[in-house]
């Protein structure tokens, strides 16, 4: 026979398993990122990758540490996919005024890389609004996007 302790523990339990939103959020990151993963096959980039060549098209040239901090990536990680799009030639980056500055830009073979790439985004962005339904696509999407709020509101309670 259980005790009290143990049945409001496994309650408690049961519910950090299935509503935890850090959990949920990681698991259906994942998710949608081997669907993209499948669509992105064959361009020579993943999805992730996909990203920074868009964001460097967008704002080239970036400084490195603008672009991480834009696409909320840590900086270990932009930079493990910053040397493999330069060990593949897509990436150029040289330095700005400042000597600690790196300046960021796509190079020819990254241009077009990107615009073999698009078609495939575009026919992934097809294939999940099918999948969810526009409406709940496009709440989904808003829905991420409050991923801001989490950066600014970076306080811990002790």
């Amino acid at each position: 026979m259980r005790n009290k302790r143990d049945l409001v523990s496994r309650d408690l339990l049961k519910e950090m398993a299935e509503q935890c939103l850090c959990f949920n959020a990681r698991k259906a990151a994942r998710a949608v990122t081997r669907f993209y993963d499948r669509h992105f096959a064959g361009t020579g980039v993943e999805p992730t990758q996909f990203n920074i060549l868009v964001a460097l098209r967008l704002g080239q040239p970036v400084a490195l540490a603008q672009l991480a901090g834009h696409l909320g990536l840590e900086r270990t990680t932009f930079t493990r996919n910053l040397r493999l799009l330069q060990r593949n030639g897509l990436v150029e980056v040289r330095r700005g005024d400042d000597a600690r500055e790196r300046l960021l830009s796509l190079s020819a073979a990254g241009e077009r890389v990107l615009q073999k790439a698009i078609p495939h985004w575009q026919r992934a962005q097809q294939a999940a609004i099918s999948l969810l339904g526009r409406d709940a696509f496009a709440r989904f999407s808003q829905t991420l996007s409050l991923s801001d709020k989490f950066k600014s509101n970076n306080t811990t309670q002790r």
